[in-house]
């Protein structure tokens, strides 16, 4: 299954972060960290920008959220083992 960024599925509807963030309930600054991965998205805003940007919620592909040590074991793990 081919999978799309959240910054992907907004451009192939034709908004701009601004407009979407509105259309979803966040501002433009929290969309832009969702896109890069600052900060994670919360699952019933990801269901409405899945709906606003017209795609199922599985084929948006989330980026990974750096959060602390958890994530650096992960990262680690997951470069081991690849």
């Amino acid at each position: 299954m081919i999978k799309l960024s959240l910054a992907a599925a907004r451009v192939n509807v034709g908004l701009k972060q601004e407009e979407a963030a509105k259309m979803i309930g966040v501002t433009a600054k929290t969309l832009r960290n969702y896109e890069k991965g600052i900060t994670a998205i919360p699952a019933h805003k990801l269901k409405r920008a899945a709906k606003v940007y017209r795609v199922p919620q599985d084929v948006i592909r989330l980026p990974v959220v750096d959060d602390g040590e958890y994530d650096e074991e992960e990262k680690n793990l997951y470069h081991t083992t690849v």
